[in-house]
């Protein structure tokens, strides 16, 4: 009966002790909470190393976030991968469906935009650049017309009065257009024809935002600043919650480690009751 105890006693205190051992380490992780003192003289370990190493915790993980998890090339093979596209174009489809679906809506943005598009025309610049384009085009007109109407044109001048003329003309032109878009009927027709193109329309809004996004990726990140959301996340957050994220993640992991601990404890005692064996 004495041998047996010989042999299972020290294996089964080790695998104890080293379970504890390793559980408690664990547990010194996270406690205590706040430092202990006992006359005014602060207690070895405590708190416990991520309590009192948090913020140089929470700025290691905004680094490997920022370096590693989330870096302007991950952020762009992601949205180049199809599964972006296809939800992106189903919540601008969702949008837009919904718009489609309210025709006073659309009646109601129609106005604004015509009047924004005339106004553009209207600006000094591009009225000028209209009247530039207008003598070109009036220009190219006439070398295509036969040698005996040129002369006529020119014999009357008529040329010359429409590229003097072009400023009014091109207000014309905005002011016709102006009154064209008013009409219920082009309004009508305009809005018609977008409802019937919406999914070519989600299509191109959809491919226009990935290339947005693509093309400006690492401006975006650098804006934002992963490493410093992370290290501010994690800093607001108090040690209890921080500790339930770890725990959460790492549960299985930290489980391994105490039977590791009760392992590595069994092998040692059964060392030790191999060792007084051969020295009795």
């Amino acid at each position: 009966m004495n041998s047996i105890l010989i042999w299972l006693i020290p294996p089964l205190v080790g695998a104890v002790i080293g379970y504890i051992t390793n559980a408690v380490a664990i547990k010194m992780l996270f406690r205590p909470l706040e430092e202990i003192r006992i006359f005014g003289i602060r207690l070895p370990f405590t708190p416990g190393i991520l309590p009192r190493q948090r913020h140089k915790l929470a700025d290691n993980i905004g680094a490997i976030v920022e370096q590693q998890l989330l870096t302007p090339e991950i952020l762009m093979a992601r949205l180049r991968q199809e599964d972006v596209r296809i939800n992106l174009k189903n919540t601008i489809a969702g949008y837009t469906e919904r718009l489609s679906a309210q025709t006073t809506a659309v009646s109601g943005i129609y106005p604004k935009a015509a009047e924004s598009l005339i106004a553009f025309m209207k600006k000094p610049e591009i009225h000028r650049l209209m009247e530039i384009h207008g003598r070109v085009l009036l220009n190219n007109a006439v070398l295509k017309l036969p040698a005996f109407q040129r002369f006529f044109l020119s014999a009357g001048q008529f040329e010359k009065n429409l590229y003097d003329r072009m400023p009014e003309i091109i207000d014309d032109l905005i002011r016709q257009m102006d009154e064209t878009l008013k009409g219920q009927a082009v309004q009508k027709k305009i809005i018609e024809e977008f409802l019937q193109k919406k999914d070519g329309f989600d299509s191109v809004l959809c491919d226009q935002i990935l290339a947005l996004a693509e093309e400006h990726s690492a401006s975006l990140l650098k804006t934002i600043n992963v490493r410093v959301l992370v290290s501010d996340r994690i800093n607001s957050l108090d040690m209890l919650s921080v500790e339930h994220i770890v725990l959460d993640v790492m549960a299985n992991q930290l489980m391994w480690i105490s039977l590791f601990g009760a392992i590595l404890g069994a092998l040692i005692g059964l060392f030790q009751s191999i060792f007084s064996w051969f020295i009795r």
